[in-house]
């Protein structure tokens, strides 16, 4: 563990306070994340991000001159913890809202906590296609649910790359199922079509079976929509078979070890959308980076930095038009639009998940992901 984790988990650690540590006319939010265990790192980037986002609030006076303070709650990332952890900030009448949990199990285990006292909670990371859903109406969520990456891939491709025929390879779990049809859905909208359709079975390692139908169809571009751990192995061997054609795929691919898995060679050109790239130039991003490195040196935020900056920053705007009362700060939660986030511009559909009507892109150039612009 580094010592800048190290010393933030002490951080962390000392604000985990108990309910006699914010002052009556303070405003509290609370984050439930893993602080210690396995994934505490993760934690670590989800309270640091957040804190910034209540930092930069309270430089300002705070809200209605009233400071915001967070009560920091330990899951450990694990159901049963999270009851524990959800029953604590439920209690504490002073919390507004909850920027929690990190996984899909922990958010569902804590949600009847956060209904039954009406508790708003954003998950920034939770990533189950029916989380909200199962969760009711008091979770929210920030990352984007796989049909919205797939949407705007497809108005990409047509209207920024000027593809019409594409081929489309996908994974038969939920998540590709539900891409590959949003995908298809937005290609017909626009104007343009599936030139062929290839489900993948995640689980095998040869698919050049596949890749060559997909190269008789001829098209103008692939998308695809698997995993990355998978989508490397297509990428490789769609080199092999000759495909030509561009390669596109949804954030799913945004990881340094699709590179490394498909050899830079090989994954050159690769385009994707994300929900976050520190290299985007546009003014909030770069705020959100200058100030993240002036409280981390030597260091750059990543996607679940920008995903709970922009939760927090969620959350404080609507205490902010609403109050403190907590149903009024669920239903301004929800009404958020046209957010202009370092995740994109967005609001919260009637899933209460994160649609972005603009994402990053990104494409691998000389080994490493780059940023191409807006979409």
């Amino acid at each position: 563990m580094s010592l800048r984790i190290t010393a933030l988990l002490w951080l962390i650690a000392a604000a985990v306070w108990p309910a006699s540590a914010a002052r009556a006319q303070d405003l509290v939010i609370g984050i439930a994340a893993p602080i210690t265990g396995n994934l505490a790192h993760i934690g670590a980037q989800l309270v640091e991000a957040a804190q910034l986002a209540v930092d930069e609030t309270n430089a300002r006076g705070g809200i209605g001159g009233r400071r915001v303070v967070v009560r920091v709650e330990d899951d450990q990332a694990d159901p049963k913890v999270a009851t524990t952890a959800a029953r604590k900030l439920a209690v504490d009448e002073r919390v507004v809202a909850v920027l929690g949990h990190y996984s899909t199990a922990a958010s569902l285990a804590a949600m009847p906590i956060y209904t039954k006292a009406r508790l708003a909670a954003i998950t920034p990371t939770a990533a189950s296609a029916d989380l909200t859903k199962r969760g009711g109406k008091y979770l929210f969520r920030m990352l984007s649910p796989s049909s919205v990456f797939a949407r705007n891939l497809a108005r990409y491709a047509v209207q920024t790359l000027g593809k019409k025929a594409i081929a489309v390879i996908h994974g038969q779990s939920d998540w590709g199922v539900s891409a590959k049809d949003a995908f298809v859905k937005e290609l017909e909208k626009v104007g343009a079509k599936a030139a062929v359709l290839q489900p993948v079975n995640e689980a095998d390692a040869d698919f050049r079976g596949r890749l060559k139908k997909v190269k008789a169809a001829n098209p103008d571009a692939v998308a695809i929509l698997t995993y990355y751990t998978t989508s490397a192995l297509v990428t490789v061997q769609a080199r092999s078979v000759e495909i030509t054609a561009p390669l596109i795929g949804t954030g799913a691919l945004h990881e340094d070890k699709f590179i490394e898995l498909a050899g830079p060679g090989n994954a050159e050109g690769v385009t994707v959308n994300t929900e976050f790239s520190s290299d985007d130039p546009t003014p909030v991003v770069r705020d959100f980076v200058a100030a993240y490195q002036k409280a981390h040196p030597d260091q750059k935020p990543d996607a679940y930095h920008a995903l709970a900056y922009d939760a927090m920053r969620v959350i404080l705007g609507a205490i902010a038009r609403a109050g403190a009362d907590r149903d009024a700060v669920r239903d301004a939660i929800a009404a958020t639009t046209s957010f202009v986030g370092v995740t994109g511009t967005f609001a919260f559909n009637d899933q209460r998940e994160r649609d972005a009507t603009d994402q990053p892109y990104v494409v691998v150039k000389d080994g490493m992901w780059t940023f191409v612009g807006h979409h």
